[in-house]
């Protein structure tokens, strides 16, 4: 061995290369590191061993006594068995003998060491960019740490060690309470977190690390709770501390981890400045206690009595430290610390909880200001890329990235890919295909050595294995997700989580790649240490990060094995749907990268033909076709082919079966709903985009009045309910004991959507004052602000301040939804709706009755509302007498939750087909709210005031009392919610004005109609 110094080398390269070993503990064999090490070391000395105990880069006067500076110095990472590093006063970094230095400043170099490598984040491997050390391009843990949630999780008696491993790994418990407050509680000073492979564990312990580190080093830490400062931090990963532990050892001692603290020193600051300080740091904390941090203990194998024997000292080293002064706090996976043999007595346990949705945006928006001077964005930019991420994160149609979002590890890499890309895939195929690769390939990048000669360390066994090369690994762990997603489905209980893959299982598919002498256990550990795509969950037992890579990799074995993709996978949805559902998605987003065509084939074998031509057709077709719908959506790009006509074909076909489906009330209402959103995201044929997007289309046929259904004049009708109805418990239904007229009028079909109303803004409506109400217009320039004397209206108005009243409230969410009622909109918008609407159709010629100018589109009255919902017979909902069922409406007792696309309740509906009017959105009338009697001479439909208004019809949130048909509640005109809604007219401006008297003589006069014909012969869309 050559040990003669060599001046072209760089102390701190062996350094660095000295210090990167240890993290290959655990992954490459002991005794071919401590030969590198061992090596490394040696050159290290001969390069800084001058024989005086020191090798001067600088101007240095040591005196003969303890070590001098220029003005003063600081202990620097790196050091040997009788050497430190120092910085001085001037910058110059030199190597002292380690009894030159002060134990203070040995303490001081530690913590500074420990502090510098637990801000560090693994970036590099997805953009170099991201990991420049001390470049503005370095991202650290501190800039985008976003606080942890957990919960309490308590075993019941006897629930099954799996059972609560689950409840574990979901996060499921008690209330969730932030993380840093729980350890900083004075009854927390003995606490086990659980959290599965990437929820935070080892982030969270390197940030209090990091935090307590850094002061102690005299830097600027992160803010900490109180009870935390000052305290004295010792972090131990539990895998390298695992390697002091004998085999088939006694039941262990403290002696273990102080000799684990010791090799942490020594790793940083060399052995002499080990056993310098490791005394100190001792008695300190004998004395004062700290914070120990003991991170993951699942990654010490059960093997050899190691697990046991390390628990075993874990308690012995607690045991002595001052109980007041001190905390603990171990880490490990759920599956591994549900097993009872690893508990430790005396520990609560808390697992931690997914993110919600404001722990993702927290965290999206520090991810960008961190990475902003990397990518040199400026502020403005690096807002809106923020904005844009969260806003994809939480697409109701891509519900799976807000899944994958709740976990740290994977928020982090879309977080990666969309700052490099400048957005997430469109496809989500594409984005697994992305992550899988970071996880299988890249993210090795970051624990690769090299030795003194530039090579890369690898231990030969590892090294034979990895030659199989990525396709060869990758194939077998795409078989291997096949194999156990096929048993996992034929099990009497399949959780959503991902399978549990017994060792054997994966051994089954990897040993057969393998050559002889390499053994399978070590390129199973590599791909769990490094690769992350298989977890360890307990001793022998694994699984993929979450089920969706699991079905991503086996449909992308099956892409890459089966002759006949497309016929093997329907093949496979026919006979179990719902288990292979989200498979079906990412198989046709995986065939979408081979090209459109392939993947349109994979869609078409689901609905190879019309709903006309299949002689009987079962729910299993329904739910193909709502399959097919969302499969479609996938492809996201089906503007582009619209031209196309065997493309064009395929959609059609599809959305003629899901307007079926909808129209015919088919499936659950739930299956119904999620395919009724698709049909409105894919472009639905009941509504004429060119004509504002009212219906053209009704149960199949032409609607040839645009959806406007007569409400012919008959007789006259009493409104409200008899009275003491029990059910009206506002007592305001009761006492309208007077019969009421109404001339015919015609009302929409269905409340107004998303799609009509979005005309109207496209249309400048908000900006336009002829629309309005000259109160209205008050409202929309925030004039009518301060005019206005109720406190209860000038709270609601500072809700929604003026720059938020150029669209409905809750617009840009809306929006993706386009066939559901638009929510969030004012009574002074929904009348502007109507007046423009009014003018739209009048220049578009498309309805001869308006040609009289006695007719105009508007809000129904009260009266006009009741009449029709109750089809001028007095029942108790439109449907009739009948109590409500799911099949009915949705109301809150529905549990859905939001409003539902128009027309899904058939069953609903009145007998003319008028839909909706029971549930789903308020809906608001012209009409102020009084007491009954109703008077139609009164001035109530005086529609420029600021008086309460009543809305009618229930919503998606309130029960089955407030949807019969008299129920009426009353709202201030710059109310909204997200519950309310309006629907349109077509009357006569005086409807109501007609006597019962006038209306009989009329009937008698031309007879069963009631009324004359209008002058333009009443016909609608000629």
């Amino acid at each position: 061995m050559d040990l003669e110094p060599n001046e072209s080398e760089d102390p701190e390269r062996l350094r660095e290369q000295i210090r990167s070993l240890e993290a290959l503990r655990g992954v490459l064999d002991e005794a071919l590191i401590a030969q590198k090490k061992a090596t490394l070391e040696a050159r290290l000395s001969a390069l800084v061993d001058t024989g005086g105990g020191a090798i001067i880069t600088g101007n240095i006067d040591t005196g003969g006594g303890k070590f001098v500076g220029r003005d003063n110095r600081s202990v620097d990472i790196g050091g040997d068995a009788r050497h430190v590093m120092v910085i001085t006063g001037d910058g110059n970094r030199v190597a002292v003998s380690a009894d030159q230095v002060s134990e203070e400043d040995l303490l001081r170099g530690y913590y500074r060491a420990l502090a510098q490598e637990c801000r560090r984040l693994p970036l590099g491997i997805v953009d170099p960019r991201f990991a420049q050390p001390g470049a503005k391009g370095e991202v650290s843990l501190v800039e985008v740490y976003t606080d942890l949630d957990v919960v309490s999780a308590p075993r019941a008696d006897d629930e099954a060690a799996s059972r609560w491993g689950l409840r574990l790994a979901r996060g499921e418990g008690g209330e969730r309470t932030p993380l840093l407050q729980v350890i900083a509680e004075p009854s927390a000073r003995r606490l086990v977190l659980v959290g599965d492979a990437g929820s935070g564990k080892t982030t969270f312990v390197n940030y209090v690390a990091y935090g307590l580190a850094e002061a102690l080093a005299g830097g600027a830490p992160p803010p900490l709770p109180d009870a935390l400062r000052g305290v004295l931090p010792v972090r131990l990963i539990l895998r390298r501390a695992a390697r002091w532990v004998p085999e088939n050892g006694p039941r262990g001692c403290a002696d273990l981890l102080w000799r684990a603290l010791r090799a942490d020193v020594a790793e940083r600051l060399g052995e002499a400045a080990a056993e310098r300080l490791v005394p100190t740091l001792q008695q300190r904390l004998l004395r004062d206690g700290g914070l120990v941090l003991l991170d993951g203990l699942d990654e010490v194998p059960e093997a050899a009595r190691r697990r046991r024997c390390l628990l075993g000292s874990i308690q012995d080293f607690v045991a002595p430290l001052p109980a007041d002064k001190t905390r603990v706090l171990l880490t490990a996976r759920p599956y591994a610390y549900a097993d009872p043999r690893w508990h430790l007595a005396g520990f609560p346990v808390l697992a931690l909880a997914p993110f919600r949705r404001e722990q993702v945006e927290h965290f999206v928006d520090r991810w960008h200001r961190a990475v902003q001077p990397a990518l040199g964005w400026d502020q403005v930019t690096a807002e809106a890329r923020a904005r844009r991420l969260s806003q994809a994160l939480f697409q109701s149609e891509r519900a799976y990235l807000a899944d994958l979002a709740a976990r740290p590890l994977l928020l982090t890499l879309m977080a990666t890919l969309h700052s490099s890309w400048g957005q997430l895939p469109d496809d989500r195929a594409d984005l697994f295909e992305e992550t899988v690769k970071l996880l299988l390939s890249r993210w090795q990048q970051n624990r690769r050595v090299e030795g003194s000669d530039g090579q890369i360390l690898q231990e030969p066994e590892l090294a034979r294995a990895l030659g199989l090369g990525e396709p060869t690994i990758r194939a077998a762990l795409e078989k291997l997700a096949f194999q156990i997603h096929q048993r996992q489905g034929g099990e009497a209980e399949r959780a959503d989580a991902p399978a549990d893959i017994p060792s054997g299982e994966v051994l089954s598919v990897l040993t057969p790649l393998l050559p002889d002498d390499v053994n399978p256990k070590v390129l199973l550990n590599y791909l769990e240490q490094q690769a992350g795509l298989l977890t360890g969950r307990r001793e022998g037992v694994y699984a993929f990060p979450h089920r969706s890579f699991q079905e991503y990799l086996a449909v992308c074995h099956l892409a890459n094995t089966e002759p006949d993709f497309a016929a093997r996978l329907r093949e496979l949805v026919w006979r179990d749907l719902d288990w292979w559902r989200e498979a079906f998605l990412l198989g046709v987003g995986k065939k979408r990268q081979g090209g459109l065509g392939d993947a349109v084939n994979v869609i078409n074998t689901l609905v190879p033909e019309g709903p006309d031509s299949v002689d009987a057709i079962t729910p299993r077709h329904w739910q193909a076709a709502a399959l097919a719908g969302a499969a479609l959506l996938e492809l996201r790009q089906l503007n582009q082919v619209a031209d196309q006509p065997h493309y064009r074909a395929t959609i059609k076909r599809v959305k003629t079966w899901l307007c079926a489906l909808v129209e015919q009330g088919q499936l659950a209402p739930r299956e119904r709903l999620a395919a009724g959103d698709v049909l409105g995201q894919l472009g639905d044929p009941r509504f004429d985009p060119a004509l504002f997007f009212l219906p053209c289309r009704y149960r199949g046929k032409p609607e040839p009045l645009l959806g406007f259904v007569e409400i012919p004049a008959k007789e006259p009708f009493v409104m409200g309910s008899p009275p003491n109805n029990p059910e009206d418990v506002l007592r305001n239904e009761a006492g309208n004991l007077k019969a009421l007229a109404i001339d015919r009028y015609w009302m929409a079909r269905y409340p107004v959507t998303v799609a009509q109303y979005q005309c109207f803004v496209e249309a400048s409506g908000y900006e336009n004052p002829d629309w309005w109400t000259a109160t209205g217009w008050s409202w929309r320039q925030g004039q009518w602000d301060s005019q206005v004397e109720g406190e209860g209206l000038r709270n609601w108005l500072k809700q929604r301040p003026v720059e938020l009243r150029a669209m409905p409230f809750w617009w840009d969410d809306q929006r993706l939804h386009p066939n559901r009622p638009v929510v969030g909109v004012s009574w002074f918008e929904a009348v502007a709706y109507c007046r423009w609407l009014d003018d739209a159709l009048r220049r578009s010629g498309k309805v001869s009755l308006l040609a009289d100018e006695r007719y105009s589109v508007r809000l129904p009255t009260e009266a006009g509302w009741e009449k029709a919902a109750r089809n001028g017979d007095g029942r108790r909902y439109p449907w009739g007498n009948v109590d409500w069922n799911e099949e009915r409406a949705n109301i809150g007792d529905s549990g859905i939750g939001h409003p539902t696309p128009v027309g899904m309740y058939p069953q609903g509906a009145t007998p003319g087909g008028l839909h909706d009017a029971s549930g789903n959105v308020w809906e608001w009338t012209r009409s102020h709210y009084g007491d009954y009697p109703y008077d139609p001479h009164d001035g109530r439909n005086n529609i420029d005031t600021d008086d309460p208004f009543v809305v009618r019809g229930g919503s998606w949130y309130y029960v089955r009392q407030d949807a019969r048909a008299v129920c009426r509640f009353k709202l201030l005109p710059d109310h909204f919610g997200d519950g309310l809604g309006f629907r349109v007219v077509i009357s006569l401006a005086n409807s109501e004005l007609l006597s019962s008297k006038t209306l009989i003589f009329w009937g008698m006069w031309f007879g069963e109609g009631g009324l004359p014909p209008s002058p333009a012969g009443g016909v609608i869309g000629s």
